[in-house]
Protein backbone atom coordinates (compact mmCIF):
# COMPACT_ATOMS: atom_id res chain seq x y z
CA UNK A 1 0.00 0.00 0.00
CA UNK A 2 1.33 3.45 -0.92
CA UNK A 3 1.84 6.04 1.75
CA UNK A 4 -0.10 9.31 1.53
CA UNK A 5 1.38 12.28 3.37
CA UNK A 6 -1.97 14.10 3.66
CA UNK A 7 -0.85 17.21 1.82
CA UNK A 8 -2.46 18.06 -1.49
CA UNK A 9 -0.20 21.09 -1.94
CA UNK A 10 3.08 20.66 -3.74
CA UNK A 11 5.96 23.07 -4.11
CA UNK A 12 6.43 24.30 -7.66
CA UNK A 13 9.98 25.08 -8.72
CA UNK A 14 10.26 27.39 -11.71
CA UNK A 15 14.00 27.71 -11.45
CA UNK A 16 15.40 31.21 -11.73
CA UNK A 17 12.41 32.57 -13.67
CA UNK A 18 11.13 35.79 -12.16
CA UNK A 19 8.75 38.49 -13.29
CA UNK A 20 10.27 41.63 -14.73
CA UNK A 21 8.47 44.77 -13.68
CA UNK A 22 5.09 45.31 -12.11
CA UNK A 23 2.19 46.90 -13.95
CA UNK A 24 -0.25 48.72 -11.73
CA UNK A 25 -3.83 49.38 -12.76
CA UNK A 26 -5.76 48.43 -15.86
CA UNK A 27 -3.01 49.73 -18.11
CA UNK A 28 -1.40 46.29 -18.41
CA UNK A 29 -4.64 44.41 -19.12
CA UNK A 30 -5.40 43.47 -22.71
CA UNK A 31 -8.08 41.35 -24.28
CA UNK A 32 -6.74 38.40 -26.21
CA UNK A 33 -7.52 38.51 -29.92
CA UNK A 34 -9.02 35.39 -31.42
CA UNK A 35 -7.42 34.33 -34.69
CA UNK A 36 -10.08 34.31 -37.37
CA UNK A 37 -12.50 36.15 -35.09
CA UNK A 38 -15.51 37.91 -36.53
CA UNK A 39 -15.55 41.68 -36.58
CA UNK A 40 -17.41 44.46 -38.20
CA UNK A 41 -21.00 44.99 -39.28
CA UNK A 42 -21.29 41.67 -41.15
CA UNK A 43 -20.49 39.60 -38.06
CA UNK A 44 -24.13 38.79 -37.30
CA UNK A 45 -24.89 37.91 -40.92
CA UNK A 46 -22.04 35.40 -40.86
CA UNK A 47 -23.18 33.96 -37.53
CA UNK A 48 -26.78 33.63 -38.75
CA UNK A 49 -25.60 31.87 -41.91
CA UNK A 50 -23.50 29.42 -39.89
CA UNK A 51 -26.44 28.72 -37.56
CA UNK A 52 -28.77 28.00 -40.48
CA UNK A 53 -26.22 25.73 -42.15
CA UNK A 54 -25.75 23.83 -38.88
CA UNK A 55 -29.54 23.38 -38.56
CA UNK A 56 -29.79 22.05 -42.11
CA UNK A 57 -26.94 19.61 -41.54
CA UNK A 58 -28.48 18.44 -38.26
CA UNK A 59 -31.88 17.85 -39.90
CA UNK A 60 -30.27 15.86 -42.71
CA UNK A 61 -28.31 13.76 -40.22
CA UNK A 62 -31.46 13.03 -38.19
CA UNK A 63 -33.32 12.06 -41.38
CA UNK A 64 -30.52 9.68 -42.37
CA UNK A 65 -30.53 8.11 -38.90
CA UNK A 66 -34.31 7.57 -39.05
CA UNK A 67 -34.04 5.96 -42.49
CA UNK A 68 -31.31 3.61 -41.24
CA UNK A 69 -33.61 2.28 -38.53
Amino acid sequence: MTRFDGSAARKLDFGSTTTTGVVIGRQGLRLATVPGGLRGPDKYKVLEHRRRRAQIMARRLLDMMEEAQ
